[in-house]
């Protein structure tokens, strides 16, 4: 149920998105207050990725179709935010398709494996690229300086993090599987 309230909160950070895109510039105190509003919406999506694997841990309640979910739902939350951060010109364009690549790869890459009984496990690498997308979107979302915080600048500098981690996890995915497949063959 966690992992699927993350892709039913997509929409309402779409909607959101799209009147920041479409207000009236000057209109300040509107753009901040949805600007913080979706990013708390963001926010809970990434609490309810911590619960989620914090629960399955504790009651040892892990299946197939959570397995299958929980890192479908991380992916589409965070690629649809991502998407619509572009569309309001506060992340490039390339960044993104970059990180959305990598998921795309590694998630290809896992379901080939997977297809010959190979099993690639999640690394801790991977959970810190999603904890720094996570940390980066927030900051991207909130935008607007608060307490002597620029959170885009804040934003920008943990995307830039997050998409090296993003890099160096998805080579060492690739790396790992040809490993696997050497040991294989």
């Amino acid at each position: 149920m966690l992992s699927l309230s993350r892709v039913f909160l997509i929409p309402f950070i779409i909607m959101l998105m799209e009147i920041i895109k479409y207000a009236d510039a000057r209109n300040i105190v509107l753009l901040e207050w949805i600007s913080f509003i979706t990013a708390g919406i963001f926010g809970m999506g990434g609490l309810t990725d911590f619960f989620d694997g914090y629960f399955a841990r504790k009651y040892k309640g892990t299946t197939n179709l959570g397995k299958l979910l929980d890192p479908i739902s991380d992916k589409l939350l965070i690629a649809a935010t991502m998407i619509m951060l572009v569309s309001v010109n506060r992340l490039h364009a390339w960044i993104v398709a970059l990180i959305i690549g990598r998921e795309i790869a590694v998630t290809g890459l896992r379901a080939v494996a997977a297809s010959s009984g190979l099993v690639i496990p999640a690394s801790l690498e991977g959970k810190y690229k999603t904890n720094f997308q996570i940390a980066a979107v927030i900051g991207l979302l909130i935008h607007y300086t608060y307490f002597g915080i620029n959170f885009q600048r804040t934003g920008m500098l943990f995307i830039w993090i997050a998409l090296y981690v993003t890099i160096q996890s998805g080579i060492r995915y690739f790396m790992n599987f040809s490993k696997i497949l050497k040991t294989e063959v």
